[in-house]
């Protein structure tokens, strides 16, 4: 595609650091960071090669967000918060006629840029969004199952664990997607279709080593629609679990106090999120993981799929190194396909989970055929 430079937004992040780290070790192409904080962009360079470049930016500013977009053929955003950024990258990387990943965006963004859809397929371009861990990976896991375990699935369940902390913008994103109701609770997709869940309204759950036993609560999106509409997947549920009671009480409060009305609420309750996910289990490093089993058939026969990723590190580390993979794959595929997607759909999910294994991701497969009766 071209791609001769990268650029990485909000590279002094936890996100942005994991990001700018996979392209440096993983790829030859230079580099442009971009950041609001020029003594943090100058220390990323550090003891680095030749590669790098480092540009102060704010992405609200668009004099200085055109400039940074005209001098790369790539554009890593890991700035935030989404919600205020909304498409200014987006739009800003369209003029200029650059490739872009996001290691946010959602349903919102992705209906705003699909407006758009006819010009940048017309320029040729591949903008993915949602490349980090949830949403990102949570379509990428099960989707690659699908690819490569299964010829139908009847059933998918898939549950995310995880301890580590958040940015404050990232909570911020949280607190805004409170607001909005994004994605549906309590439902799961039927034939592509969100159906309610009959009965209780979550479950208790032992996943591997070291989630350990929690409880797991059903909430789908529209990205987990798209993917399990995509691979015809009969019934597809999706669980999330928190390090403790007291995070979910945190959401539940936040939900029915309706604390996102102005934008203080939004900062307050953001900070109580922060908080929370401070208080970390004693004994347990930060872990990300995804646990799925499916059952469909495989030549002919029944059978039973089981399966973890782990990544021995919190979620912001690994949505920086999703992102950067995702870009990596782009610029060394002179065939990519043009338009706007989701990552599971944008990529091969193959050849993401392939490069996330080498890089500290472990993957756990089982496959068992099923008897009959």
């Amino acid at each position: 595609m071209g791609i001769k430079k990268i650029g990485i937004l909000g590279a002094t992040g936890v996100v942005g650091h994991a990001a700018f780290q996979t392209i440096l070790s993983r790829t030859n192409y230079p580099i442009l960071l971009g950041g609001r904080n020029p003594e943090k962009l100058r220390e990323l360079l550090t003891g680095t090669d030749g590669r790098l470049e480092c540009q102060q930016v704010d992405v609200c500013n668009e004099e200085e967000l055109h400039d940074f977009c005209g001098r790369v053929d790539l554009v890593i955003n890991c700035a935030g918060p989404s919600k205020q950024i909304v498409d200014k990258v987006a739009v800003a990387c369209l003029k200029h006629e650059v490739h872009y990943v996001d290691v946010s965006g959602d349903e919102h963004l992705y209906r705003q840029l699909l407006t758009r859809k006819q010009e940048i397929e017309e320029k040729g371009l591949l903008f993915i969004i949602s490349a980090g861990v949830y949403p990102g990976l949570s379509e990428v896991f099960p989707a690659y199952v699908a690819e490569n375990d299964l010829d139908e699935i009847d059933l998918l369940e898939v549950f995310f664990a995880g301890q580590g902390g958040f940015s404050l913008n990232a909570a911020y994103d949280i607190v805004c997607s409170i607001e909005e109701d994004t994605g549906w609770g309590m439902s799961y997709f039927k034939q592509g279709e969100v159906k309610k869940i009959d009965g209780p309204f979550h479950r208790n759950y032992t996943l591997p080593h070291p989630a350990g036993k929690r409880d797991t609560y059903p909430v789908v999106t529209k990205e987990f629609g798209l993917m399990s509409k995509q691979h015809k997947i009969e019934s597809a549920y999706f669980y999330n679990s928190y390090q403790s009671n007291a995070i979910l009480n945190q959401f539940v409060m936040i939900k029915a106090l309706q604390q996102y009305k102005t934008e203080e609420q939004k900062r307050v309750s953001a900070k109580l999120l922060l908080e929370q996910f401070e208080e970390k289990k004693p004994g347990v490093k930060d872990f990300t993981m995804f646990h799925l089993h499916a059952t469909g058939g495989r030549d002919g026969k029944k059978v039973r799929v089981l399966s973890t990723l782990l990544y021995p590190g919190d979620w912001n580390r690994i949505s920086g190194i999703i992102a950067a993979t995702v870009a990596h794959l782009i610029a060394d595929d002179q065939n990519s396909k043009t338009g706007c997607f989701f990552v599971a759909e944008g990529v091969s999910v193959t050849g993401l989970i392939d490069a996330l294994r080498e890089q500290q991701v472990e993957l756990m497969h089982s496959i068992m055929e099923m008897k009959e009766g």
